[in-house]
């Protein structure tokens, strides 16, 4: 993930517990990194103001203060470390900056900083329920398929993954790629989760709606817009299954 990413997901509340741990290194050792930091940290906070006219105030003294400036590149001091750090900005680019916000209107901070993909996803991705293997208390059937199921209701999904890759070919059955691919997206592996939601569709059997749902949402996750618009469009002309919800996120990407 590149460092204007990993700021965008600090500022929207967004970074995952990985992304927390580089953010906060980064912020430690790279100077620059802190610098573009304390910039953004700056212009949000001119960008929460409850007031227009004093966000033109300030914007306006901003100016003066770059007007006044001898060097070309603004700073701002870092009280924990006692040190004036340099942004990758310089006040050219800060004045545009401050510009831009005006022109762009009372929008906020998400919408100056584009679409918030992490919060899309969150907001419409539910895991696949188990409806193709029916488990009960009273069953004493022990086989790879019910454990696999058993796991997979229990959330343990790299145990269900493993007992479904040991049932022997020739007992394998249709579902069993849509819900590998269940599992592995559970487990944040995109690429595996992609690579089985994908099969299934060139199986063009069972859940090949469901799949084409799911592989419109990982391209919202890895924020290929053109992609998911791809799959929710196949969804809308093709298929019933979530259909409203496909036609609201399309409407959320265009």
């Amino acid at each position: 993930m590149e460092n204007q990413d990993l700021l965008y997901h600090y500022f929207s509340n967004s970074l995952t517990a990985a992304q927390e741990k580089i953010f906060e290194d980064l912020l430690e050792k790279d100077t620059e990194f802190k610098a573009q930091f304390l910039f953004e940290q700056n212009l949000k906070e001119v960008i929460k103001s409850n007031e227009i006219d004093n966000l033109k105030a300030k914007l306006q003294g901003f100016e003066k203060d770059l007007a006044a400036t001898k060097t070309t590149r603004i700073e701002f001091f870092d009280s924990e470390t006692t040190k004036t750090v340099k942004p990758l900005f310089n006040s050219k680019n800060f004045a545009m900056a401050a510009s831009l916000v005006l022109l762009m209107g009372w929008f906020g901070y998400n919408s100056f900083f584009g679409t918030n993909y992490t919060n899309i996803y969150d907001a419409n991705f539910s895991t696949y329920p188990n409806t193709v293997y029916s488990i009960t208390r009273g069953d004493t059937e022990n086989t790879l398929e019910r454990e696999a199921f058993v796991a997979y209701e229990s959330k343990d999904y790299k145990t269900a993954i493993e007992k479904l890759d040991a049932i022997p070919t020739e007992a394998t059955k249709e579902y069993f790629n849509f819900y590998k691919a269940q599992a592995y997206l559970n487990m944040e592996d995109i690429v595996n989760a992609e690579t089985f939601f994908t099969l299934v569709l060139q199986d063009n059997k069972s859940f090949v709606a469901e799949s084409t749902w799911y592989l419109a949402l990982i391209a919202v996750k890895e924020e290929n817009k053109t992609e998911a618009k791809k799959h929710l469009e196949n969804l809308v002309t093709n298929f019933d299954y979530n259909k409203e919800k496909a036609q609201a996120l399309l409407k959320e990407l265009y």
